[in-house]
């Protein structure tokens, strides 16, 4: 992803945020038909209310990235080369923990460069919770597939 503005770090921050919410795992996942173990009726609808609050978080990345005369910019899914249909939807889960873990390693050490604005280090922040929280419902998700 390119710079949009030189020293807009502000808007480059939220455009990582924006790339890891559009390119996430949770999103491929929703839509790559994963296979679902019979009576996990429960955990396939958590996947998609987790989806649909990345689809928020995404929407209000754009909407704010706008106001901060910047301009939206997602690069291509990390994983294009790998072959994630119709894997188990646990499987699913515990890949998009593994990609969730990253974003927000990402986002906390990129907190710092946004402090002097109070709007987006608070947004930001909040995310960054959200991502927390998703990341132990994917838990919930995965259950102990794969260790």
């Amino acid at each position: 992803m390119a710079t949009n503005q030189v020293g807009n770090a502000r808007v480059d921050v939220l455009n990582r945020l924006l790339h890891d919410t559009v390119n996430s795992v949770v999103q491929y996942a929703d839509i790559s038909a994963p296979h679902v173990p019979k009576g996990y009726d429960e955990q396939v609808a958590e996947l998609r209310a987790i989806a649909d609050e990345e689809k928020v978080l995404a929407n209000e990345l754009v909407e704010l990235i706008g106001r901060l005369r910047g301009v939206p910019q997602v690069g291509v899914f990390p994983y294009w080369n790998v072959d994630l249909n119709y894997l188990d939807l646990r499987f699913m889960a515990k890949f998009a923990r593994e990609h969730q873990e990253a974003s927000i390693a990402r986002l906390e050490a990129e907190l710092a460069q946004v402090q002097d604005d109070p709007e987006v280090h608070s947004f930001l922040r909040k995310a960054l919770e959200q991502k927390k929280d998703h990341l132990g419902r994917l838990a919930g998700v995965a259950g102990d597939y794969g260790g």
